[in-house]
């Protein structure tokens, strides 16, 4: 059962507005959910607590993605950096969590009495306990160090923004509006060719193309205010029922990997390897 989260009121977008100022506000939108989820996982172990932080992360790398050409480059790397290093530090918890839910815990009710069943479930209890040791460890350098410079360095990038714009007119090509729409079809372009890609089941290109399938949708869920309606409901619907069903095929592989780990068997070719830094 999922558990609400406190968020801030999501900001206000309008067509006109500087695609500067909208990730400025869009960001600190996720840096709230953000800290309210670290405190979460700092005080208690839920699931839920872990997969509201990593829905926040991809948010903020979603609107990084879709808005971060309007930033500075130094200033678009830093903040590519910041959110693969939460991203990454999530990761592997996630996997074991997934393992153990759906594949470990069913197999032993069918089969309670199987030694090699018992052994995996230990084996992976222990793994998951380790590996989010060492995530709450990155989490907590990450809170108190820095996260509180990224909160000062957005707001003073939104402050920036706004009295940029109140000095003059903005081009409508710089406005958020034709921005969004711009990045949405770029989105959709390249979403088809990773599916073109995927189509003979590649466990690889499957998942590049479900992470591209996650980017469009958190875009356009940000972005909903300025976007026509073909893209906040026919394209969005579409875009989360792909994500299930890609999530499925890629948790499959994952779970084999994890299975083979478990037992030290040697990973096969078609093994899904653990994602790389910054993956999602």
């Amino acid at each position: 059962m999922k558990t609400a989260m406190t968020d801030a009121p999501p900001p206000m977008l309008r067509r006109k507005t500087q695609p500067v100022v909208a990730f400025a506000a869009l960001t600190q939108a996720s840096l709230v959910r953000i800290d309210t989820s670290l405190q979460h996982l700092l005080h208690r172990d839920e699931a839920e607590d872990l997969h509201q932080l990593r829905v926040a992360v991809r948010h903020a790398r979603a609107v990084l993605w879709a808005l971060g050409r309007a930033l500075p480059r130094l200033e678009r790397e830093h903040w590519k950096r910041e959110l693969r290093t939460l991203a990454h530090a999530t990761s592997a918890v996630r996997d074991w969590d997934v393992f153990l839910a759906e594949t470990v815990v069913p197999a032993r009710k069918k089969e309670p009495e199987d030694p090699v069943l018992a052994s995996v479930a230990d084996t992976a209890a222990k793994q998951r306990n380790t590996a989010r040791a060492a995530m709450l460890a990155a989490l907590v350098s990450y809170r108190d160090g820095q996260l509180p410079v990224v909160q000062r360095d957005l707001a003073h990038l939104g402050h920036l923004a706004e009295k940029v714009a109140a000095q003059g007119k903005t081009r409508r090509r710089d406005r958020l509006g034709p921005f969004a729409r711009q990045r949405v079809r770029r989105g959709r372009k390249r979403l088809r060719a990773l599916k073109q890609a995927a189509h003979g089941g590649d466990p690889g290109a499957v998942h590049e193309q479900r992470i591209a399938g996650k980017r469009l949708r958190y875009t356009i869920e940000a972005l909903a205010p300025v976007l026509p309606s073909r893209f906040t409901k026919r394209l969005h619907r579409k875009l989360v029922r792909q994500q299930s069903r890609l999530g499925g095929f890629v948790d499959a592989m994952v779970a084999r990997r994890l299975m083979r780990e478990c037992l030290g068997v040697p990973e096969l070719p078609d093994d899904v390897p653990p994602p790389p830094p910054g993956a999602s």
